[in-house]
C-alpha cells in the first residue's frame, strides 16, 4: 500500500507538471500570435494610405499623358496637318470634326486630372505623426472589440511600445524587367527625405498574467505566470506592377484594364478618324534624329507608349528592436 500510494502520488505530480508546462506553452504561443497579428495589422494604416496614393498617382499619370498627346494632336488639326482633310467640312477625316472631337476629349481629360490631384492632396495629408496616432487609436479599438471578429485576444493587454521611421539607410524596393527581379534593399534613401514618406517600424507587446491550470495541489500553491508576446514589423513595397495600355487584361471581363487610346474597330471609331492615327505622334524631348524623314522618337496613339509602374505596400515581420522592456514601465499586463 505505501508503494502504491507513493507511486500514485508521483504520477499525479508528474501529471500536474506536464499539464502546467503544456499550458505555459499554449499561452506563450497564443501571446506571440496576438502580438504578431497586432503588429502586422497596425501597419495597414501606413500601407493603405500609400497604396491609395500609388493608385491615384497612376491615374493622374495616365491623364497627364493623355492631355499631352491630345494637345499635340489638336495643334496639328489647327494647322490642317496630321492626316486630316482641311478641304472637307464634314465627315470623320475633316479637320473641323477632328478638332471638335479632340477638344471634347481634352476637356474630359483635364476634368479627370483635376479630380485625381484633388484626391491626391487629401490622401497625402496625414503626416507620420498622424499615422502613429491612428495606430494607437486602432490598437485601442483592437482591445475594445476583443470579443468581435475585428478585435484582438481578450486575454491580453496590448501596448504599442515603439513607432518610428525605419532606422536603416536603405529604402525597401521592388524592381522587375525582362531580365531581372529583385525585392528589398539596394536603394539608398535620398538625403533629407521627410519622415512622412519613410517606412515605419513598430513594436507591440501582448501580455497576460495566467493562472496555473491546477492552482493548488495539497499544500502546494501554484503561482501565476506571465505570458508575453513581443513582435515588430515594418512596411515594405511587396510587389510592383508594370502596365502598357491595352496589354494587361482583367480576367473577369476579358477586357484590358487600361484600353488603348484610339482602338481601330467598327463599333468604337477612333477620335482621330480611321487610318489617320499614324500622323498623330508624340515627340519625346524634341530629339532631332530622324529616319526616313520621320522622328525616331515617337509613338502612334493607337499603340500608346505610356508605361506606368505601381508599387503595392504591405508589412513584414522584423526582429524586435526596443531593447529591454520592463512590465509596468514599458507595457501593461492584464
Amino acid at each position: 500500500m505505501p508503494v502504491w500510494a507513493f507511486g500514485t502520488l508521483t504520477v499525479l505530480v508528474l501529471f500536474v507538471f506536464a499539464l502546467s508546462y503544456g499550458s505555459m506553452l499554449r499561452w506563450q504561443i497564443r501571446a506571440q500570435n496576438a502580438a504578431d497579428a497586432a503588429a502586422r495589422g497596425l501597419l495597414s494604416v501606413q500601407a493603405t494610405q500609400w497604396n491609395e496614393m500609388e493608385s491615384d498617382l497612376q491615374a493622374a499619370a495616365v491623364e497627364e499623358y493623355r492631355i499631352r498627346t491630345i494637345a499635340q494632336s489638336t495643334l496639328l488639326t489647327i494647322h490642317g496637318d496630321g492626316g486630316c482633310n482641311s478641304l472637307a467640312f464634314s465627315g470623320p477625316t475633316s479637320c473641323e470634326v477632328m478638332y471638335e472631337n479632340l477638344r471634347s476629349q481634352y476637356l474630359d481629360a483635364v476634368a479627370r486630372y483635376t479630380s485625381d490631384i484633388t484626391v491626391l492632396h487629401r490622401i497625402t495629408g496625414p503626416t507620420f505623426d498622424d499615422q502613429a496616432n491612428a495606430m494607437k487609436a486602432s490598437l485601442a479599438l483592437l482591445q475594445q472589440n476583443c470579443s468581435l471578429n475585428n478585435g484582438g485576444d481578450c486575454a491580453f493587454d496590448y501596448t504599442l511600445v515603439a513607432a518610428q521611421p525605419r532606422v536603416d539607410q536603405y529604402m525597401e524596393d521592388v524592381y522587375a524587367d525582362c531580365c531581372s527581379f529583385a525585392v528589398g534593399g539596394g536603394t539608398v534613401a535620398p538625403a533629407g527625405l521627410t519622415k512622412n514618406f519613410t517606412p515605419m517600424e513598430i513594436e507591440v507587446v501582448a501580455c497576460a498574467n495566467v493562472q496555473a491550470p491546477v492552482p493548488s495541489f495539497f499544500t502546494f500553491k501554484a503561482p501565476t505566470y506571465v505570458a508575453i508576446g513581443r513582435a515588430a514589423a515594418t512596411t515594405i513595397m511587396a510587389t510592383q506592377e508594370f502596365m502598357y495600355p491595352g496589354t494587361i487584361v482583367n480576367p473577369r471581363t476579358n477586357q484590358p484594364f487600361q484600353p488603348v487610346e484610339y482602338p481601330e474597330s467598327a463599333t468604337n471609331a477612333p477620335v482621330l478618324g480611321a487610318n489617320n492615327d499614324f500622323w498623330y505622334k508624340t515627340d519625346f524631348g524634341g530629339n532631332p534624329a530622324t529616319t526616313d524623314g520621320q522622328s525616331m522618337f515617337w509613338y502612334q496613339l493607337v499603340n500608346d507608349g505610356l508605361l506606368t509602374a505601381v508599387g503595392w505596400w504591405s508589412s513584414i515581420a522584423i526582429t524586435p528592436f526596443s531593447g529591454t522592456l520592463a512590465p509596468g514601465a514599458s507595457f501593461q499586463c492584464k
